[in-house]
């Protein structure tokens, strides 16, 4: 069976843990505040807000999948696009820090 893009990607990444590294953050409403340490802020909506919840402490990036995927119905492929998606986009916000373990 020939592998997709993103499946190849996620299958790289699958082992990696996932880590908070976000100065501060405030729960506002349905937002998510967070700083990093060069005191740049950003309004997380809820969909990034629970992925952020799922991301409290080191987390493989297969554990996180696995527990989003159980608490929500979607689509297993849309699921790791939008978690590689929003890993990455978080890792140049310096907000999570990716790393072997």
């Amino acid at each position: 069976m020939c592998m997709n893009y993103v499946e190849a990607v996620y299958e790289k990444y699958r082992s990696l843990s996932v880590q908070s590294c976000c100065r501060m953050y405030r729960y506002d409403g349905d937002f998510l505040i967070v700083m990093n340490d060069n005191l740049e802020i950003f309004y997380l909506t809820e969909t990034a807000r629970e992925m952020m919840a799922c991301i409290t402490d080191k987390i493989k990036i297969d554990d996180l999948y696995q527990k989003i995927i159980t608490e929500y119905d979607v689509d297993p492929l849309t699921l790791k696009s939008d978690l590689l998606d929003f890993i990455k986009e978080m890792q140049w916000k310096k907000v999570v820090s990716l790393n072997k373990s």
